[in-house]
């Protein structure tokens, strides 16, 4: 299991050598946060050891706190060297997660997650402006992104639009989960699909008793030469 730091080093070199977009030190630390939560809701394993605490601007790792904090809000420039590699599969999800969350800046990041159970759940008792360092526990993020996935996935299916659901699909899940939950304050909001999701299933034509009842004639129907085709099918036709 790699280490926060190393999840983090390894955003920051993806984003600068090969996205050609610097990461800042605020979205780091909401990317980080994300790629923990998801890893959990998708795998039920911790990405890494790490604590997660609540703080004013929403959910830290001290860890990386420490590290990238005096860059402030400028991007950060990784210093030469090569990316850590990390498992394939990892890697794969961390693609995935930039590809979801990496379009959003830092205010956006932060609001999402100030939107959302876990911080909200820590933050319970202080004031908009106190700072706070309570940690946000393992369990209740898998539980609280399990939900949002599990609640979109559902939404969307008896909708009938799962076949519409981009890549990364656990990303467009947790996004239809936040629409079905109505969370209008979170960036992540789409009023449209809310609105779809909001609205009663049609229910299903009831079918007639007869529907299933056996066919009283062949189905089958055998033509020797000679027959009159016409005169056969209208019979056949008539009796039915």
């Amino acid at each position: 299991m790699p280490a926060a730091i190393q999840i983090a080093d390894w955003i920051v070199r993806v984003r600068h050598d090969e996205m050609d977009a610097p990461v800042d030190a605020m979205s780091l630390e909401k990317l980080v946060y994300y790629a923990q939560c998801f890893h959990l809701a998708l795998t039920g394993q911790e990405l890494f050891p790490d604590e997660v605490r609540a703080w004013k601007l929403g959910p830290v790792i001290p860890s990386i706190y420490n590290i990238y904090r005096e860059h402030g809000a400028h991007p950060i420039i990784p210093t030469p060297g090569d990316t850590l590699r990390l498992d394939a599969r990892i890697e794969d999800f961390l693609f995935e997660l930039l590809a979801c969350f990496g379009r959003y800046n830092a205010i956006q990041l932060s609001d999402a997650t100030h939107a959302e159970g876990p911080w909200l759940s820590a933050r319970r008792g202080y004031g908009r402006h106190d700072n706070s360092n309570v940690l946000i526990p393992v369990n209740e993020m898998r539980r609280y992104y399990c939900t949002l996935i599990s609640e979109g996935e559902e939404a969307l299916s008896r909708h009938e639009l799962l076949d519409v659901v981009s890549e990364p699909r656990w990303a467009g899940l947790y996004v239809a989960g936040i629409c079905f939950q109505r969370i209008f304050n979170h960036p992540f909001y789409r009023p449209a699909l809310a609105k779809k999701l909001s609205q009663p299933v049609p229910e299903l034509e009831e079918l007639p008793s007869d529907f299933y009842s056996p066919v009283k004639s062949r189905s089958l129907i055998e033509f020797r030469e000679g027959d009159d085709v016409d005169e056969i099918m209208k019979r056949t036709i008539a009796s039915n």
